[in-house]
């Protein structure tokens, strides 16, 4: 059986509001909170270790007006 990992981040969760408010100004799906940090994630693996093939389990972000 699968552990489930579920990190503390209460200490950042005013950065991740922050971020999901940002993200949401022009999103045409709001994104929550747990989104946000998969996201965010994905986007420092993809900038950090560029060979490592990310397959997001998230809502897709997509921008209003694209």
């Amino acid at each position: 059986m699968k552990k489930t990992f579920r990190p503390d981040l209460s200490d950042y969760e005013i950065y991740v509001m922050a971020l999901v408010d940002k993200l949401n100004e022009d999103a045409a799906f709001k994104m929550s909170k747990t989104d946000a940090v998969k996201l965010a994630i994905e986007k420092a693996v993809k900038n950090l270790l560029p060979d490592v093939e990310i397959k997001p389990k998230r809502k897709r972000y997509v921008v209003l007006g694209l």
